[in-house]
């Protein structure tokens, strides 16, 4: 009898301790969303249909069917108890680990590095070093770095998870770097620069480190901060509309009298503004971004062309109302980018997140639109000269966006088009206006991004 209770007592132990090991396991979950967000938290509740985390922004009820990836950390420490894998099966789990990584962007990344060890390196390290070169040595020299540009980048990222919101963050903090170098030279003054280094040395070997650097820290700010595509868009959308909103602001004041009466303080205070202004943005839109993990890049995307559209508006209002002085038309602008950017949050938040491709349809929603109107005008040959027409492109430009993006299905995010592929396909066809003999007639700018 005593033989059997120490047998129970054994598997009480046994699956208790399997509890307890499965329990701290499941607690702490990252959820990867089909629109290519990730949500880390507490798990809180499961039912057949949802998941509820507890996280940093309060408890989140997470639909299944919007779910791609559920992980534990479970894999990891599984390792620990089981034996060492064998050769083969090692080569597997590597190619496993390969494959699930999201490198979307990893050939702008690439790209990026090139064009930067080109222009940058390529040209600046023979002028660092006073290099006597030939035409055809100096061009050889810069080809060279271009290729080793590539073989050390993609090295770098080839196990690197690095999806598109990844490489804007890289883009937006790299920028920062390069201009930096702006504000130090304004403030300590033209003048006195060129005198502490007149070949520009200096300034030249800063850039070279500044830029690298810049993407270094937001890069990792990224994985810090554990941001998604939709957030890191955000926030380098952020820094964006800090330089435009200060540099709309500067041309408020009565800058061209003061660019003319004292230039060097002039310079000094723009740049600097400018430039805080770019970092605020930033800041700004990241504790948006951490406080809306939902954020999808479709999202912020529609955000990006909203300030778009809200400019082309602007101008076009201007146009009408036949604004002669640049304030006016600068602060009709603003009001347009702002304007429409809150217009496009409210819609976000009223008609739900949007996929990548979704954006790109609103975008084409938005040009037939005007092809509408345009067709309209030549069928029944109204004078599309007259100031007049400039409201009526406003007005359709305007229904298109707003129309197409009321009528795009939420339903539409959890299927495949052609705009959600891996290759990063996109074709984006807009209307322009064209000043041809101080003369506004209508266009068509059409792009292909691959």
């Amino acid at each position: 009898m005593s033989y059997i209770n120490f047998n129970n007592m054994k598997i009480i132990i046994f699956f208790l301790t399997l509890l307890s090991f499965s329990l701290s396991q499941d607690n702490n979950l990252t959820i990867e969303l089909k629109n290519g967000n990730k949500i880390s938290g507490e798990l809180l509740n499961k039912t057949d249909s949802t998941y509820s985390l507890k996280t940093e922004f309060g408890e989140l009820v997470i639909p299944k069917k919007d779910i791609s990836l559920v992980s534990d950390g479970s894999f990891t420490n599984n390792l620990k108890t089981v034996k060492k894998p064998s050769f083969l099966n090692s080569y597997f789990m590597a190619k496993q680990k390969q494959i699930s990584l999201n490198q979307q962007a990893r050939w702008r990344s690439i790209y990026g590095t090139m064009l930067a060890g080109n222009i940058l390196y390529g040209a600046g390290i023979p002028y660092l070093l006073d290099l006597d070169q030939t035409a055809e040595q100096y061009v050889g020299f810069r080809l060279l770095v271009f290729a080793a540009s590539f073989s050390l980048s993609s090295s770098y990222t080839r196990n690197m998870d690095l999806p598109i919101g990844r490489s804007y963050l890289q883009y937006a903090g790299a920028s920062l770097g390069f201009f930096s170098i702006a504000p130090i030279v304004s403030f300590v003054g033209l003048d006195k620069w060129k005198e502490f280094d007149p070949d520009s040395k200096i300034a030249l070997t800063y850039t070279m480190v500044s830029v690298p650097y810049g993407a270094l820290l937001a890069d990792r700010a990224y994985s810090k901060w554990n941001l998604s595509n939709g957030q890191s868009f955000l926030i380098s959308l952020g820094v964006n509309l800090g330089t435009l909103n200060t540099v709309g602001a500067i041309q408020q004041t009565d800058w061209d009298r003061w660019s003319k009466d004292n230039p060097e303080n002039f310079a000094r205070w723009t740049t600097s503004l400018v430039y805080a202004g770019a970092l605020l943005g930033g800041k700004y839109a990241k504790d948006i971004a951490l406080k809306s993990p939902s954020i999808s890049e479709g999202d912020v995307a529609f955000l990006n062309t909203s300030m778009g559209l809200g400019y082309l508006n602007s101008i076009l209002l201007g146009y009408a109302m036949d604004l002669k002085h640049y304030k006016d038309q600068t602060m009709l602008s603003l009001a347009g980018i702002n304007g429409f950017l809150f217009l496009a949050n409210s819609l976000n938040k009223k008609y739900g997140s949007l996929s990548q491709g979704q954006e790109n349809i609103i975008a084409l929603g938005v040009g037939s639109a005007y092809f509408a109107w345009l067709g309209i005008a030549m069928l029944t040959q109204y004078d599309y000269k007259e100031r007049s027409a400039r409201y009526i492109d406003v007005a359709s430009l305007t229904a298109g966006w707003y129309f197409s993006r009321k009528n795009v299905s939420s339903e539409l995010s959890t299927n495949e088009n052609i705009f959600n592929k891996k290759d990063d396909l996109a074709l984006k066809i807009n209307p322009i206006i064209v000043n041809q003999n101080r003369k506004l007639v209508p266009g068509v700018s059409v792009n292909l991004f691959f």
